[in-house]
This record gives C-alpha cells, structure tokens and sequence, in this order.
C-alpha cells in the first residue's frame, strides 16, 4: 500500500521573511505515520508537511516540506498523478485565505502623497510603513481535488470545530464527508485537546462513528478503518 498524509500547517507569505500561518504542530500527522509506516502491508509514505512539523524518520516515509495552499495542491497533484495512491490522510491545517495584496491605507484610500510614497517592493517589506494592509482572498479547497485525481483512493477528512455542541461536530464533519467524497472524517473539538488528550471521532459514510481519546488511539483507528476498507 502507498499512502499520503498531510500534516502541520501551511504558511502564506507576505514577503521573503514573514508568513501568516496557524498553530498546528503537525503532532497527530505525526502519530498517523508512526502509525502506518508500522504495518508490513505499507510500502511507502509520502508525508507532506508544514514547515514547523517534523515527520517520522522511518525509511518508508518520504517527507515533503510545503509552504502555502499553492504548494500544497501542486504536490498533492504531482503525487496522485504519478504514483498509485491506496489512501489519502488528510490532517494538514489548511490555510481558509492566502494574502492576495499588500497595500497600505492611504494607498487603498487614494491619499498617498507621491512624494512621500511607501515602498512595497524588494524581497522585505519596510518595517517603517505605519499602516501597512494585508488584502487576503479565499484559498483554493484542496480537499476537493482528491477524488478528483484519483476517485479509487480512499480518503480521510479532518474538521476542528471549538465550543460547539456534540451533535453540530458530528453534523458539521458529515457534510463535509458528503461535499468531497471522503470515505471518513476526523471530527475534533479545539475544547477536547490538551494535557495529553485528543478526543477524535471518525465518522462513517452511514454517519456512525468511532470515538478516541489519545492521538496514538486515533491513528490506531485511522489505520485499522484504512486496512479493512482496501481489504475488503
């Protein structure tokens, strides 16, 4: 079996030295190929990760270091195109917005004095600019291309929620099954995680689900429910 996992998070560039990016440490990603690079019947990982994850140093796992959203869909494209993919974990978080334009307020107002213009150009935006804009437009949903590429591969969703009611993460992680042909989705509430624990739940396509509470508990899951649905 060849898998692909995705893990950590991506990071949007504003220039050469700065980047908007989130918190994810890629820990779970981490545990997954732990995981999976365990099981003879694994051939190979391709583990595509955020710049701060690390990945297992296994010899089946071949890393891959993503920076933005572009990145991300250009080598999940190269993969599925060139190889034969059996299973697709996809537990990166995504970046929802990526920076379209970097302006500053009197230019977006039309008040820049010309002869006092601010200079954006260079590989580093001067750190003397005092209202300095990010304009940011919706980034691709690179979820969508999976099933896409590759319709035999069987794929796994995540969706984080935080605070909400049990049955609205349940419902919410559904749906998101449904629109993107996913075979599960890891559903977490932010609430749920730390100090050691991790509650997932691994929603079915019949909308059951199964429930974890410890990252390696997940992976177990993920890797049993991927074993037995190529098996079968």
């Amino acid at each position: 079996m060849k898998i692909v996992i995705t893990a950590g998070g991506t990071s949007e560039r504003i220039d050469d030295v700065r980047t908007i990016t989130n918190s994810s440490t890629g820990s779970l990603g981490f545990a997954i190929g732990t995981a999976f690079a365990a099981e003879e019947k694994v051939e190979k990982i391709y583990y595509l990760h955020g710049k701060r994850a690390v990945w297992p140093e296994n010899e089946k796992v071949v890393p891959i270091e993503i920076g933005g959203v572009l990145d991300l869909q250009e080598s999940l494209t190269k993969v599925l195109t060139e190889d034969k993919i059996d299973a697709v974990i996809h537990a990166m978080a995504v970046s929802d917005y990526m920076v379209h334009q970097v302006t500053t307020l009197d230019k977006l107002m039309g008040t820049e004095d010309p002869e006092h213009a601010q200079d954006l150009t260079g590989n580093k935006i001067s750190s003397d600019i005092d209202d300095l804009i990010i304009h940011m437009k919706r980034s691709p949903k690179v979820i969508r291309i999976i099933k896409e590429l590759s319709p035999e591969t069987t794929l796994v969703g995540f969706k984080l929620l935080s605070g909400v009611p049990h049955e609205e993460l349940i419902d919410v992680g559904y749906r998101l099954l449904q629109k993107n042909k996913c075979d599960f989705v890891m559903a977490n509430d932010l609430r749920e995680i730390g100090g050691g624990m991790h509650k997932g739940y691994l929603i079915h396509t019949d909308k059951t689900y199964d429930s974890m509470n410890t990252n390696e508990e997940i992976a177990a899951m993920i890797v049993r429910r991927i074993l037995e649905t190529r098996e079968g």
